[in-house]
């Protein structure tokens, strides 16, 4: 009856040690290990949602020539572009130090200018003598347009909306590690 009982308790002391052996892991190890690459693939699978949008309505003024009537033409024409800026998130940084993560992001840059065909409208033109090729002067003031738009990415707040909206994507994707008794604590910085 003695070796009876000593198997028993022998028996639940090796069930409770390897009850405790899980439960000392589980507490001290996280749930769901996150790695740098799993992060980076992630962040790379959003790259073109971090965007900031501006809808721009346009006027640029179009001259050639330096003769009035004789050679010299000129115009004005309204376009609408729809100029797209972002931070491209496949070339994010992730550093994973224990519950410590750091995404590094890269700048805000200019991902595209579209200038709608269909908007255009002409106004103010002046016809010369001998310089009346219209399809050369449309491209040049194209060209024009784009670079109208371009400038005016610099007088708006488009680049640093991308960064904040590259900011609150990252945050909302990694926000669910940051929960939880084996939390991780996230951290978003800039490039330099």
């Amino acid at each position: 009856m003695k070796k009876f009982v000593m198997g028993i308790v022998a028996v639940a002391l090796v069930a409770l040690g390897a009850l405790g052996a899980l439960g000392f892991q589980r507490f001290f190890e996280p749930s769901v290990a996150l790695s740098s690459t799993s992060i980076q693939e992630q962040l790379s699978n959003c790259s073109e949602l971090a965007t900031a949008k501006l809808e721009y309505r346009g006027l640029v003024r179009y001259e050639d020539g330096d003769i009035d009537f004789i050679n010299k033409k000129r115009f004005s024409m309204v376009y609408d572009a729809e100029v797209r800026a972002g931070v491209d998130l496949s070339q994010a940084d992730v550093k994973v130090n224990g519950h410590n993560v750091t995404v590094t992001l890269p700048a805000p840059q200019l991902f595209g200018i579209e200038i709608d065909p269909n908007s255009i409208e002409f106004y103010d033109s002046s016809f010369a003598l001998f310089n009346w090729e219209n399809k050369d002067d449309t491209a040049k003031a194209l060209v024009v347009a784009q670079q109208d738009a371009e400038g005016k990415v610099s007088q708006s707040n488009l680049l640093s909306e991308a960064r904040g909206q590259a900011h609150a994507l990252v945050e909302s994707l990694l926000s669910p590690f940051e929960e939880g008794d084996n939390a991780y604590v996230v951290s978003i910085v800039d490039a330099a």
